[in-house]
Formats: structure tokens, sequence, C-alpha cells
């Protein structure tokens, strides 16, 4: 495609997102924030929240029931939470499947306004329940309403894909998606008040061709649409026929598809706004930002005229390339860490631009429920158990082994099984299931914040003594292939798995074999660690051979039993919003648990001292400060005052874009996304001055301060006086833990929670940040950067005709692909690792 005109770069303007355009809007005119509209306006973000009722059907009257998504514009490959009310409560079958009176949720192409056809929507594969409920299949005699279109008698509904080619049997499905990757949702649950809630995962054109969400196929047109389609199922067969043990015709058959709920979904645009031919600035670096690039990256294109490709990197690599830079090396980097003065040729600049967090995402739905657990509790020892595979199931083995490779028999199957874990959760109903659930997902790479995480570990006694090889109050003890890193005294910065433990499951193969990795493999990132808890799924094989394939091959493992979901996995707070991730509540020096919030981050960053190097902070988890989350990190842009002036003052204008216009909280091109704080006015300060210090070619002269977060308790990170906590992680809990956000400024939300003993035996004790778990589910919470304050959206603002003239051109050029496979900006999303 041809790449459009490009407004001088002198003229600075802010891409906002409505109605599914791009609109310019000029950086002299001032910004018109409004809180979130109330009633039914649920999504502070975008306003987007879209409820429907259903229909009183030819069987069954579904007129009562109304259903929520709370996010329909904006969209890309992420989580999104639908929630209803009005509907009859789900009765399990006879075979205890199904039943009655459930939701069957599907994501669908097309771009009719009334809505897709049934062939394109992605459902009819999933694993492991064998009745045509959740097939494609559908026959005359069970619904006399199908339509002529397809064969008598036994009749399959194909599927159609948005990028070609159809599916006309059960077979040929697997082309185009399996039991492995679909993202349908079969049998949502109802509770006994008639009220629900699920978090779908939506998949964009980069992730899903064959529904091409997203995509834009022709230049000037928008791009292309895509359907969430919700059929309730009711009493009755597609027939008629009474179903008192449970329905078996599938979603498909017409009749039932008579009866669906469709939301239209915009998603952002998959290709690059930037124009060919642009003089591209590379930066490299920390996962910690990828979010806040991915959504600064277009604005800067056409506002700045400034095109700036972030590829993920190991923070040590990137800070080696801005230290001694070569012929084709980045210009700058992101990283937690400084870059050391005495291994640069020059002086190096360190801007703050993202304030966010490391935290533990987790899917944990609540017994017999479509619901996720409000909120849990983790302290250091939990997770030093999880990271370092010391539980029975993190081994493979027989489903009857006792003990697994080298363990003590005193070592619990799984966190489940942990008395430590119940302690703290006392009062939680979630699914315990007797077989072996994933173990917890870590990323391959090193990093600046796994190593605060070992940080941490080794700051907290109860963890370090775990470390060391002393058990637990109950006999646990650490995994003993991990005592020779001496995990308890060294400085680690990434996840090593030295368990050797090989299990042949069949002798009649003896080359396939199960092994720890293989059981559960490294995530690619922190973002695909979030993507595969969200998908209860962690990629990895089972102990079991599959001796029918050709060859043979190790069985792979499908998803959790929806209604049974526990999975947990170390994302970054930005990639757990996105996924609409629980976020765990972890035990801070202080003797709190603290939720990843802007305010518990706005606190760690307020008591954060210098580092080694003048003005960045030393994200010290051990300090002992009231409502801090301890996991807390700022992100430094780390540039050599040795570049070209050209591009020191690229550099510079993309840190004043981050530190300025891009800390606005939203969902949007230019905006910050939900999982970040705003930085605060003394890391804001500090990001101009050192961007004016980048131009000039020389180092930053003044001494930012001991602490460039001091003061920030009552600053733009919306922090309280009180010495509370919010509830919700930073992006919100998928059940509700959102709830507990904080409103720019001002304080956070009490919880509802009940009460709960969750003190446990040898565990670090003192206060909690937040109220205790409760076994009660938050229904009904609040959408994920309700966290981050009631500032959520840029209106546009009706200009003069003389300005509204100038800004006729069009804006957004189309040409590349920002999340394409030729190019890696934004590789990680896809699972792949982009260096």
């Amino acid at each position: 495609m041809a790449a459009r005109s490009h407004r001088p770069a002198e003229r600075r303007v802010l891409l906002v997102r409505a109605g599914g355009l791009l609109t310019a809007l000029p950086a002299a005119v001032g910004l018109v924030v409004l809180p979130p509209a109330g009633g039914s306006q649920a999504h502070a973000d975008t306003g987007s929240s879209v409820t429907r009722s259903g229909a009183k059907g030819q069987y069954d009257d579904f007129s009562q029931l109304k259903v929520t998504v709370e996010q329909t514009r904006n969209l890309r490959t992420q989580g999104v939470k639908v929630t209803w009310t009005g509907g009859a409560p789900t009765k399990k079958g006879s075979a205890g499947d199904f039943g009655t009176d459930f939701l069957q949720i599907m994501q669908c192409w097309g771009s009719a306004a009334d809505g897709p056809a049934r062939d394109n929507c992605e459902f009819g594969n999933v694993a492991g329940i064998g009745t045509t409920t959740v097939t494609r299949q559908v026959s005359s005699s069970a619904d006399p309403a199908v339509g002529d279109s397809l064969e008598p008698v036994s009749r399959y509904v194909p599927f159609t894909a948005a990028n070609g080619g159809t599916a006309d049997n059960a077979n040929d499905l697997n082309t185009y998606y399996s039991r492995f990757t679909t993202n349908e949702q079969p049998a949502t649950t109802t509770g006994a008040d008639g009220s629900g809630e699920t978090i779908f995962s939506l998949e964009d054109s980069t992730t899903s061709p064959i529904l091409g969400c997203g995509a834009v196929t022709q230049e000037g047109q928008a791009p292309e649409p895509c359907w969430l389609v919700v059929v309730p199922r009711g009493t009755h067969e597609a027939n008629g026929a009474a179903a008192p043990n449970g329905v078996a015709s599938s979603p498909l058959s017409a009749s039932n598809w008579a009866n669906r709920i469709a939301f239209r979904l915009d998603f952002d645009p998959t290709e690059s706004a930037c124009k060919l031919g642009q003089d591209e600035q590379q930066v490299i670096g920390s996962e910690m930002a990828s979010a806040a690039m991915e959504s600064w990256e277009p604005a800067l294109c056409t506002a700045d005229n400034l095109n700036v490709t972030y590829i993920r990197q190991p923070e040590d690599f990137s800070r080696g390339q801005i230290a001694n830079p070569v012929t084709g090396s980045a210009g700058l980097a992101l990283v937690e860490d400084p870059v050391p003065p005495e291994t640069a040729g020059a002086p190096v600049v360190h801007a703050p631009v993202a304030l966010s967090g490391l935290v533990i995402g987790y899917n944990i739905q609540l017994q017999g429920s479509s619901q996720q657990v409000p909120r849990i509790r983790l302290n250091a020892r939990l997770v030093a158990k999880m990271i370092t595979q010391s539980y029975q199931c993190d081994l493979p083995g027989r489903n009857t082994d006792i003990v697994r490779g080298d363990l003590p028999k005193e070592n619990p199957a799984q966190l489940t099984n942990d008395p430590e874990f119940l302690a703290l959760n006392e009062g939680v109903k979630f699914t315990r299931s007797g077989s072996c659930t994933f173990g917890f997902g870590v990323p391959a790479d090193a990093s600046d914040t796994i190593a605060q995480l070992w940080r941490w570990l080794r700051s907290d006694p109860d963890a370090r003594s775990f470390l060391s090889g002393t058990a637990d109050s109950w006999g646990m003890k650490i995994n003993p292939h991990y005592l020779a890193l001496k995990p308890a005294t060294t400085d680690l910065a990434l996840f090593d798995k030295p368990d050797p433990t090989q299990y042949i499951p069949d002798p009649n193969f003896p080359d396939l074999k199960s092994t720890p990795i293989a059981l559960n493999p490294y995530g690619d990132s922190l973002a695909d660690d979030a993507k595969k808890v969200r998908n209860a799924n962690n990629g990895g094989t089972l102990a079991s051979v599959n001796n029918l394939s050709i060859p043979p091959a190790m069985n792979k493992a499908l998803p959790q039993i929806p209604g049974q979901n526990f999975m947990l996995g170390l994302t970054d707070a930005a990639s757990a919003a996105r996924f609409r991730l629980g976020t765990a509540e972890l035990l801070n020096a202080d003797g709190q648990f603290v939720a990843p919030t802007a305010d518990s981050m706005a606190k760690a960053v307020a008591a954060m001292k210098n580092g080694p190097v003048p003005g960045v902070l030393d994200a010290d988890p051990a300090l002992k400060t009231p409502g801090a989350y301890p996991l807390t990190s700022v992100t430094y842009a780390a540039a050599s005052t040795s570049l070209g002036a050209a591009q020191r003052t690229g550099f510079a204008t993309m840190i004043r874009f981050a530190a300025g216009q891009g800390q606005t909280p939203g969902i949007g091109y230019g905006l910050l996304p939900p999982g970040y704080a705003p930085l605060t006015p003394a890391l804001h300060d500090q990001a101009l001055t050192a961007a004016a210090a980048l131009v000039a070619g020389k180092p930053v002269t003044d001494d930012p301060g001991s602490a460039a977060g001091g003061g920030s308790a009552g600053g733009s990170s919306g922090s309280s006086a009180g010495g509370t906590t919010s509830t919700g992680g930073l992006g919100g809990s998928a059940a509700g833990g959102a709830a507990g956000g904080t409103a720019a400024g001002g304080s956070p939300t009490p919880s509802t929670a009940a009460p709960a003993a969750a003190t446990a035996k040898g565990s670090t004790g003192g206060p909690s940040a937040s109220p205790p778990v409760s076994n009660v589910a938050q229904t009904g919470g609040t959408t994920p950067s309700a966290i981050l304050g009631a500032v959520r959206w840029v209106l546009l603002i009706v200009l003069i005709a003389g300005i509204a003239g100038s800004l006729a051109g069009p804006l957004l050029m189309r040409a590349g692909t920002i999340h394409g496979t030729d190019r890696p900006f934004f590789a990680f999303f896809r699972g792949k690792s982009a260096a």
C-alpha cells in the first residue's frame, strides 16, 4: 500500500480512538478529560461496554437475560470480561457435564450489520467432552429448522475462514483451529442468583488469521470487525423436546442459533501507522515497557514523524549496546538497572519512562463456576517453592507416584495441597483436583526484574531459609538439585531448571521421555506467560505416549477443564491487565500483603533511594515501607551522549512524549495502558531534565535527589493518605478484583470482602495492607483501568473551522505491519522472542 501524506513534525498531535477511527488532537488545545459515565457505561477506558438482552425463544424464554461485554472497541489479542444477570441457575446433567441453563460463547468474523453467519464462528473443536453440544454437528431430527443449505440426515455446519478455505467435516477443522488452540467457551455457568461471569480470550489477526480481526484489507478502510456471540441454552433441545438431564444439540443448530446475542467487536488495526521509508530509531530492552511502547509508537509516528522500533532484549545485552555501541547498535535501551559509568565510553543519560511491576498472575476459578477467585495471597516462601520445582507434580511420573525424582516425601503434590497456601487463603473455594495441575509459569530469559524477584526472596527470612535447604513448618524442603545454585546467597537473574528427572511412560518407546521442562516449559516472554495462564494451558506435554500418532509422540497437554482452572505464572502488570488475570497480593518487608496497584507502586517508589548511579532508583524489596508493593520497578530510557545530534534529538522527543502525553492512563494510541502507574511528579521532571541533557549531548549535571519518587504519595500516581492499599491488582482481577482501584489523586475503594483468618503457621506475619481473602466472589467488578483512576478517555474537541481544515488530511499510514511477522515490534505478544 502506498504511504499517505504526513503532517509536519512541528505540529504536535495526539492520536486518540473514537468510534473505531483515529483522530488527531492538536497539543496546543487543552485536553478535555472527564470521569467515566455512570449507569451501564461500565468500561471507563473507552466507554465501549455494551449490554444486550436475550429474547423470548421458541422453546425457552431468555428475555430476562442481560449480557454485558466490558470492552467492544480498541481490542487486540487480550482477555475481555463477559458478565450476565437474569439467567436461570445452571443444573448439572446426569453425567455431571453441561446439563441445562448455561451460555456458549464464541468469536466470529464478518462485517454484516446484523452479525456473523454461523459458518464464520470458531466453535466445535473442544477437547474431552463427548456430546454434540460442543460440535458443529446438527441433524434434521434434532432441529426441524435447519437450513436447506446443509445436507439432509447428518448435517455439519461448515467453518469458513476469513483468510480463505472451508472445513466441511470435523477432521478438516483441525486445519484451522484445534482443541489445543480454540478459544471457544462451550459451557459457562450461571449461579443461583441468575448471574455469572467469565473472561473470554479474544484473538486479533496476528494470532488468528482465520478470524482476521483488525486486519486492514485495503488502504483507507477501517480494520475488519469481529463478533462475540453468546448462545444461551435452556431446558429444551433444538426441536423443542425437554432435556431434563442435559441438552445435547449444538448451539449452531438453527433453532438454537436464533437465540444468539451478538456483540460487534472493533479491533485496533494490525498494520503500522509508520510510512514506508521513514527513518527508524531502534530501541531495545526490558519487556516491562513493552505494552507502553506498543501504545506510544503509532502516536510518535504520526505526531512527531518519529518511527521508533522496539525489540525486546535482555537488559544486560541492551546495556552493553549503549555502553559500547558498534555499527547497527540500538541507540536507546530500556532498563531497570543503570548502565555502569565505568563500562561506558561516554556519559549515559537515564530518563524514567514507565512505572510498573512484576506480578504473579493467576487464573483460578471458584469451585463449579466460571468466575475467577477475586484474590489470593502469596508469601515469598510459597513463590520460592514454585520456582524451584519443589512440589511433586513439578516432576514427571505416574499419577500414582507419591514421590517423584529426588524430592522429599513430605513435599506436597502441588500448591493446592500445601498447608501454608491453604492457611494464607483460608475460605477460598477453588477446585482441588486430585490429579496434577500445571506448574508455575516462568520466562526463559534473564532480566532486571527477575533479579529483583530473587532479591525479594533472599530478603525474606522464611524464603531465604527455605532456599538454604531448611524445611518449612510442615516438613517441605527445596528440590535438592537447586541447592547447587546457592539461591539463598547468590545473585540470580533467571530461572534455571537443573532437575534431571526423566520418566519413560511406555517401555515400548524408550526414546520418548518426559522431563520437568517438557512438562512445564518456559514461556517465551512475560506476556506469553500471561496468555498461557489465561488459556489455562502451558503448552507442555504429558507423561504419556500417544502410540496412535505417526510417529508415536508424547501427548500434548489439553487446556484445563472449564470451571476447574487453577494456573499461575510470572508476568508483568500490563500483561496481567491485558489478559484479565488476577494478581496475587504479595507479602512485603513491612509484613503486609499488598496488591500491585498505582497506589502501592507509588508508595514503593517514594521510599526508594538512589543506587550506584545517581538518578537511578534502587528497587530494594527489603525496604520496610507500609503499603508498598515489593516488586515495583521503574524503567529508564538509557542513551549515550556520544550519539549523533539527530539521534539524540529523536530519542529526546520519545522521552518527552513518554513522560508527558504518554502518561495519560487509558486504552488507545498514545495513552498509558492498564498495568502502569503514572510517573510521579519527580520522575516526570527527571525525565524532562534527562531529555534536555541528551539533546545537548551532556550528562545530567544536577543530582535528581536520593529518592526521585519522593513526595509521590500525593501526586499523579493517586496514592491515598491512608495506610491501606486497594484490593484489586493494577489492571484488575477477572472477578472483580479491580473494584479496589484508585482514582487519580484519590484514595482506594474499600474492599467489601469479609474478613478471614489468613496467617500461616511459620510464615512472616504482620498486618495486611488489604483486607483478607474472602470466600465471597466479588461479581460485577469494575474494568481493568478503573485501578488507574477515573481519568480515562480523551474526548474529541470541536475545533474552529480553520483548525479543523488543517487537520482534514489523513494521518494514519498503514504501510508495513505492526503485528506482522516481518517486524519484531510486538513479536513477544505472539509468543515468539523478538531477539
